[in-house]
């Protein structure tokens, strides 16, 4: 029982902290002098990739407690 829960706070740490660094990345980078935004392509891809693997985390975590 005592397993289950730390596997269960670890999993959905990992999920929130890894989907929020995520958001992070798919923000547009703003350019200090000119103001403008600029769109990262790779950033976004790579938030992408994070959305999905936190989405499978969440998942495993739903499959392992029930």
């Amino acid at each position: 029982m005592i397993i289950k829960i730390l596997i269960t706070l670890f999993g959905l740490s990992c999920a929130i902290l890894l989907a929020i660094l995520s958001h992070a990345l798919m923000q547009d980078i703003v350019d200090p002098v000119t103001k403008r935004r600029v769109r990262d392509n790779q950033a976004r891809t790579y938030g992408f990739i994070g959305y999905l693997v936190s989405s499978s985390i969440i998942f495993g975590l739903y499959h392992y407690l029930f």
